[in-house]
């Protein structure tokens, strides 16, 4: 009876063992098919096969952290670590001019930068890349912030690699969109990078663009000197 018993859990170990290693398999095979290849007699056996032990499982989905303000961030190979936040009634060293008649503001984020890939990157993104420090979002503001540098006011263009800078990230809002100690949730970015081939072929592409972290920052309210 024992000897069944050790029998039976030996061949138990044995399907399972080889169920994952053809899992495994069928799961590597199917990100290296051509998408139209899945209509084929050949695409068709390997689905079938993959649903006869179980399915394609669906990956977990690791949780966005949550982060204080001041923690340092890594993501679209950029290290991101915000300072503060601010809402100016003047220019301040942001490219904003405030209307002062129509009660208009400047909601500012102080975030320190460095560009940790090999090459010079645009400070405030573009087509190709998603994933610069111009896609830091507040709140629900969706409209891209003008960037400058924190020290002199100028225009933040070029991150120079694994040099870091402090950039001054500016929008302009209504006199009643924020106040002095407004709790605000800021999301900084995550995108995936790869290289173009065809008519990119050779570019730095930085795709797919998602929150990578969340954080929630106090406004603070600065007076005009």
């Amino acid at each position: 009876m024992g000897e069944e018993k050790a029998s039976g859990a030996a061949e138990a170990r044995a399907n399972a063992s080889a169920r994952a290693k053809v899992l495994g398999w069928a799961r590597r095979t199917v990100d290296l098919i051509p998408t139209g290849w899945l209509i084929t007699g050949a695409g068709a056996v390997l689905l079938t096969t993959t649903a006869a032990f179980g399915g394609l499982a669906t990956a977990p989905v690791a949780p966005v952290p949550e982060l204080a303000v001041g923690d340092p961030y890594t993501g679209s190979d950029l290290e991101l670590s915000v300072v503060g936040v601010e809402l100016r009634e003047d220019q301040g060293n942001t490219a904003i001019y405030p209307d002062p008649e129509s009660g208009e503001k400047v909601l500012v984020v102080t975030v320190d930068v460095t560009n940790r890939f090999e090459k010079p990157r645009l400070a405030s993104g573009s087509e190709f890349d998603e994933g610069s420090a111009g896609a830091i979002r507040v709140g629900e503001l969706e409209d891209a912030p003008f960037l400058t540098y924190a020290d002199d006011g100028g225009t933040a263009t070029t991150l120079q690699p694994d040099v870091p800078v402090r950039l001054l990230l500016a929008w302009s809002v209504g006199p009643d969109d924020f106040h002095d100690g407004d709790a605000v949730t800021l999301t900084l970015p995550a995108s995936t990078h790869r290289v173009g081939d065809n008519v990119l072929r050779g570019t730095d592409l930085w795709e797919d663009p998602r929150v990578g972290a969340t954080m929630t920052a106090t406004v603070e309210q600065v007076s005009a000197p």
